[in-house]
């Protein structure tokens, strides 16, 4: 199989179709242009097909799936709120974080990463009833984790806390339904399992959390205003990353074309065959529950530094990995197999891992172990 340099097979961002690289590189238009404003009349809907809401509201953001998170809390909370934050890895330590910049108390129960909270302890904390939010992260890339969210939703429905999802490494590669769930707030990004260009943050809004909504204190990070704008094309704030939304567009008409149901089939299907073959060559998902769109393997018990082999795989084929989270940054390889990611793509990449150790073991590596 041929494959295009560099094959991206990281947390995100992830493989573009050429179709949305076309639209990426199509003529600059002006943000107030008659095609754009069509666009971004098309865009809301969308986003509601794709997150399985009739009535959601939708805000498109130029910016980072982060600054999406830390909007919707901006928006949401005040300092006489108190939330609950799961925690179970990096990103879940990160809600924690923006929270209480927000918040007047935030209680975090935590797990060893990889792993999930038990649900005796959250259920617990919730029937207190103290609770305005509460936050999870549905997939943390930095162990590979997917939170299931269907006892977490009805326990945040018992005890009348709205439930907010950081859906950035989930949203169009794992089941989730917002409506059926009862999900608050949504929070997404363009680079991940949606397969477009980063720099776009999409936020969707249940019609109950948006009648809650307050003022953030801020203009850009108002979230109240960029859903009137980006349900009202023609309403200025500022200038969106214009390219960036038309290449969504395209990108999320793939994702529609395919359907969500195959979707996330496939990315279920794509993820089960590669864990299954790298369990068989000794690498084993460090997570509790795996997700359908990125895998984390251990290679400490191998004696492989993720560092030496991430270059070895770039040099031989041009296959680029996520390598681990902080201290485990020469320990864990991360691979992404969310938005275009095929089974074709994977069998490559176990191809190059393969001719990689092969390699290491008759001594003849190209790229230098790190020290």
């Amino acid at each position: 199989m041929e494959v295009e340099r560099p094959l991206l097979l990281t947390p995100g961002p992830t493989i573009l179709h050429r179709s949305v690289r076309e639209a990426l590189a199509g003529p600059q238009l002006s943000h107030d242009s008659p095609e754009f404003l069509e666009v971004l009349g098309r865009l809301p809907g969308m986003v509601r097909e794709v997150v399985r809401s009739d009535s959601a509201r939708v805000a498109l953001v130029t910016g980072s799936g982060t600054l999406g998170v830390e909007m919707a809390m901006a928006s949401l909370l005040s300092r006489e709120d108190r939330v609950l934050v799961l925690e179970s890895g990096y990103f879940g330590s990160r809600l924690a974080e923006i929270a209480r910049m927000y918040a007047g108390s935030v209680d975090v129960l935590s797990a060893p990463p990889g792993r999930l909270v038990p649900a005796d302890s959250y259920r617990a904390a919730l029937e207190t009833g103290r609770y305005r939010a509460v936050a999870v992260t549905h997939v943390d890339t930095a162990t590979g984790l997917e939170w299931p969210l269907e006892d977490l939703a009805r326990a945040s429905r018992d005890a009348g806390s709205m439930l907010l999802v950081d859906g950035v490494s989930s949203v169009g590669g794992a089941r989730l339904e917002m409506d059926r769930l009862g999900v608050g707030v949504l929070v997404t990004s363009s680079q991940k399992c949606l397969a477009a260009p980063p720099g776009v943050a999409l936020i969707a809004v249940s019609e109950e959390a948006a009648r809650g909504l307050r003022d953030s204190g801020s203009l850009y990070m108002d979230l109240r205003r960029w859903i009137e704008v980006s349900e009202s094309p023609g309403r200025y704030l500022s200038t969106p990353a214009v390219n960036l939304f038309v290449a969504l567009e395209r990108a999320l008409e793939i994702v529609l074309e395919e359907g969500m149901e195959a979707r996330w089939a496939r990315h279920e299907s794509n993820a089960s065959f590669l864990r299954d073959e790298m369990s068989r060559r000794g690498m084993r998902a460090i997570a509790e529950a795996p997700s359908p769109t990125v895998s984390v393997f251990d290679l400490a018990p191998l004696g492989i530094d993720a560092l030496w082999l991430r270059r070895e795989l770039y040099e031989r084929r041009g296959v680029w990995t996520g390598i681990g989270v902080g201290p485990n940054k020469s320990r864990h390889i991360r691979v992404g197999h969310m938005g275009n990611v095929s089974r074709a793509h994977l069998e490559f990449f176990l191809g190059a891992l393969d001719e990689a150790l092969a390699g290491r073991a008759r001594g003849d590596g190209r790229a230098r172990v790190p020290n």
